[in-house]
């Protein structure tokens, strides 16, 4: 197995991960206003150059110049004169989506009024549903994990429950977009659910009532006295209140050694949500600004937030990107932290959704955001303090599914199973070939995890080895220690310009 193969194969689950989310990586404004002249106005503790439309502005009026006249011509054309029937709504949509492709932006995209209204839900960070994260592994549809309070959980759904069927709609095959959206709707109604749980013969029929679920993005607690952890899962509408309500919470339980702040893994989401965390703990003065085209500043986030009376440390690592970047970078900037862990993502680009007729929307790349010392990180980063790398493994053990593995199969996922068998303590050579050693210790650990020692990875077994990495994962977190060694150096921070 070549290092570049499997490193490709992390690669894509860090881009799933990221889809899964459900997240834009930054959006600016919704339908916001656009070009104009600017003016400076004061709202929530922002300072804001608001830009307004001008009448005047050059090429704002709509006369058709004779590119866009072979635009028209051509529909017109195809539309009376090609030979087989066709949607003049989808020619148009076409057309949208081929100016989309030649500007060879990732972040742009076209929004149809269904795949508009999924994305707005996203970044509400509430739907109805039944309270389920699922991922998609061999055309399975598989629970990943269920809310706390949820139907779901009620229920008694379990990580690795494959969902064959929803409402009598197979699901198997069809894509994750398309089990999510047969399982969403309206509070108060219920779904008939099939499902075949790990080691069972049989499927298992259940029906489970939707109710509005609220995703839940920041969590925290006390790691011992005096400190304090807060992790960011991404930033949707409810972000920044929730973590107001946790931030005050640890506050008042006895903040005095110092913060953690957790944004490994976080892809972003919406700015405004980011700036009002960054106005809660980045001392007075600025957090961001936003430049746009031939580098004029559209907006300028200020904080007026007193600083804290203790130190900071924010991990982040590879795939922390976006507004977890803004986030980062104003409090390592105005020397309000210190971070910890490996480079972040280095995506910088500001969307701003347009609407568009007909309940149809374009995501547009709008502007990129600058830290307060004037750095991009726009495709370079931002490099912690201190570097501490992590287990690939540990990184992305969650999205590991590969249905079954058994003796002579061979392959990334092998190579992968075999890690975390020898991350977890046995003795095994990592070779990416299912063999007899393999077929041994992976019997082993089903002994200990009190499964029939099969030797044969099953949905059971990725169930254990899940639990087991869990736990790994919390022992062995060498970002999250060296955090905590630093919260202990007083010397360190008292000279370093940081947290005094």
């Amino acid at each position: 197995m070549e290092p570049s193969a499997k490193n490709s194969i992390f690669k894509w689950v860090a881009v799933f991960v990221m889809v899964l989310l459900g997240t834009n990586l930054a959006t600016y404004l919704f339908f916001g206003d656009q070009g104009g002249a600017p003016g400076v106005i004061e709202e929530n503790g922002q300072r804001i150059i608001e830009y307004k439309p001008e009448n005047d502005r050059e090429g704002s009026d709509r006369d058709l110049d004779s590119e866009t006249e072979i635009f028209w011509e051509a529909l017109e054309s195809i539309t009376n004169h090609y030979f087989y029937e066709v949607d003049r709504s989808e020619l148009i949509e076409g057309a949208i989506k081929g100016m989309i492709d030649s500007i060879d932006d990732p972040q742009v995209r076209f929004y149809d009024p269904e795949q508009l209204e999924e994305f707005l839900m996203d970044t509400r960070g509430t739907y109805g549903g039944i309270g389920v994260r699922i991922i998609e592994s061999n055309e399975h549809i598989v629970v990943f994990e269920t809310f706390d309070d949820s139907p779901a959980k009620r229920a008694g759904f379990t990580p690795g429950d494959r969902i064959l069927e929803a409402d009598g709609i197979e699901l198997t095959g069809e894509g994750i977009n398309h089990a999510a959206e047969v399982m969403r709707g309206p509070p108060d109604t219920y779904i008939d659910i099939k499902v075949q749980r790990p080691g069972a013969d049989e499927p298992i029929e259940m029906t489970v009532s939707r109710e509005e679920i609220q995703v839940t993005t920041v969590t925290g607690e006390m790691l011992d006295e005096g400190l304090g952890y807060i992790k960011i899962e991404n930033f949707d509408s409810n972000t920044g209140e929730e973590f107001r309500e946790k931030f005050q919470e640890i506050e008042q339980a006895g903040l005095d050694k110092g913060l953690i702040l957790d944004l490994r893994n976080n892809p972003g989401g919406l700015v405004d949500e980011a700036v009002g965390i960054a106005q809660q703990i980045v001392p007075e003065g600025e957090i961001v600004r936003l430049i746009g085209q031939d580098d004029e500043v559209k907006t300028v986030y200020y904080s007026e937030a007193e600083k804290k009376p203790y130190p900071i440390v924010v991990l982040v690592n590879e795939e922390s990107a976006s507004a977890s970047e803004l986030l980062a970078g104003a409090l390592q900037d105005r020397n309000a932290a210190l971070l910890v862990g490996q480079t972040t993502f280095g995506k910088a680009s500001v969307q701003q959704l347009e609407e568009l007729s007909n309940d149809n929307a374009i995501m547009l790349t709008v502007a990129n955001y600058f830290t307060p010392s004037g750095h991009n990180i726009d495709e370079h980063g931002i490099k912690p303090d201190y570097e501490v790398e992590m287990p690939e493994v540990l990184r992305y053990y969650h999205y590991f599914h590969p249905d079954r593995l058994e003796l002579e199969d061979y392959g990334e996922e092998v190579e992968i199973l075999q890690e975390m068998l020898e991350l977890l303590g046995f003795e095994i050579e990592v070779t990416g070939y299912f063999d007899e050693q393999t077929f041994d210790t992976l019997a082993n650990f089903q002994v200990e995890a009190g499964l029939e020692s099969s030797g044969m990875f099953d949905d059971r077994t990725w169930v254990e080895l899940r639990e087991a990495l869990d736990i790994a994962s919390r022992e062995q977190d060498k970002q999250l220690d060296k955090a905590v060694q630093l919260l202990e150096q007083a010397d360190l921070w008292n000279n370093s310009g940081g947290n005094e």
